[in-house]
């Protein structure tokens, strides 16, 4: 028996449960299941019910590449090349991307050229995010959603420190892709400062570093309810370097580099959709065996690898008093691994930033000059 000849809530059930990747190359196969794939109902089932694929993405020099970490006896990561975006209406020239942001599928970037832009790789869709004239150079950017009973509403948090006498300003803004405009969030009292290379998205929430004068912390901000909350860091030691991670979408993970001992400790929350109930326990310790102070690699990014306690970031090593080299390091508990490998670019640097990627099925379009979001 064909696919053809079954019952249609019976194949939309065998779809839904297919990869996002794989139906990517059935959406020319058949109008009926191209329409399928489009539905709004069809993509909510499929976010339920598809097996997760993780995929390992890496930006540097402007641009975001597919990456395979290889563990075997001779561990190894292969560049499989650039994923590219192109804006046709402004010119045909691939976008330099100057950050990027990961969430549900889902990446935000910033162009270098300011200017912002919704992108799902697994579909080739994008779609550009009009700003205001009064856009300011030091603001961050995140991508959230509103869990509601039919859908995800999507939305984006804007963030900019103003810095007055005497006095630290925050200014918030949301774009809701529902009504495509910007509305200013005030009634949000904020006493932290923002630590912009660590942000992180799960599961519609955004997830920031953050400090006030005497301690670390850090913050979620609820895109349902607009608010953000403070939660505690697991145990650090007082010199230390901290960064934010998420593991296969569903937990968070702290990674603490110890500058005293040369020791990099990763923590992780319980699973749990709860925030008043985040517990954190240590996962595994590695040890960089570090010799002088000038080859100290500092960690930027991280992910961890599948079940195993292996971690691969993204790091500037310190090789003089003035010569910075970048590396992708790979290292696992007890120095089962531990390989670096050099990414830069000899002409120019932009920094890099490696992380999990999930494809998805959620759309960006626009149709009859209305725009819509589907997810």
């Amino acid at each position: 028996m064909m696919m053809s000849d079954l019952p249609a809530d019976l194949v939309e059930e065998i779809l839904s449960r297919v990869p996002a990747t794989s139906l990517k190359r059935l959406r020319s196969t058949c109008k009926q299941w191209n329409a399928l794939f489009k539905n709004r109902g069809f993509a909510k089932k499929h976010i339920r019910k598809a097996p997760k694929q993780s995929l390992v993405l890496l930006w540097k020099y402007y641009r975001v590449c597919s990456i395979s970490v290889n563990l075997n006896v001779a561990p190894s990561i292969e560049f499989k090349g650039a994923l590219s975006i192109k804006d046709f209406r402004y010119n045909s020239k691939q976008v330099k991307i100057a950050r990027v942001f990961h969430c549900d599928g889902l990446l935000l970037c910033t162009a270098k050229d300011d200017r912002l832009v919704v992108w799902n790789p697994c579909l080739g869709e994008n779609r550009w995010i009009p700003l205001r004239t009064d856009y300011k150079k030091d603001t961050t950017f995140s991508l959230g959603y509103q869990n509601n009973k039919s859908c995800r509403s999507y939305k984006i948090l804007k963030w900019w420190n103003c810095y007055e006498p005497n006095h630290h300003v925050v200014g918030l803004e949301i774009y809701e892709f529902s009504s495509d405009s910007w509305r200013v969030l005030d009634k949000v009292d904020l006493d932290f400062y923002l630590q912009t290379n660590s942000c992180v998205s799960l599961k519609g929430n955004t997830y920031w570093l953050t400090s006030d004068l005497s301690e670390k912390f850090f913050h979620s901000f609820d895109f349902t309810r607009e608010r953000f909350k403070r939660l505690c860091l697991p145990p650090n030691p007082k010199s230390c370097y901290t960064v934010l991670s998420v593991v296969r979408e569903e937990q968070l993970s702290v990674l603490h580099q110890n500058f005293d001992t040369s020791e990099i400790d990763i923590w992780m929350t319980s699973r749990t959709d709860s925030e008043a109930d985040l517990l954190w326990r240590k996962s595994f310790t590695m040890d960089l065996k570090i010799c002088s102070p000038y080859s100290y690699p500092i960690c930027m990014s991280y992910l961890i690898l599948e079940e195993k306690k292996v971690a691969a970031f993204c790091a500037v090593r310190k090789c003089s008093y003035e010569a910075m080299h970048y590396i992708i390091t790979i290292i696992g508990e007890d120095d089962e691994y531990h390989i670096e490998i050099p990414h830069e670019d000899p002409t120019y640097w932009s920094g890099s930033f490696i992380f999990n990627y999930t494809p998805s099925l959620v759309q960006i379009k626009r149709e009859h000059g209305n725009h819509y979001w589907k997810g």
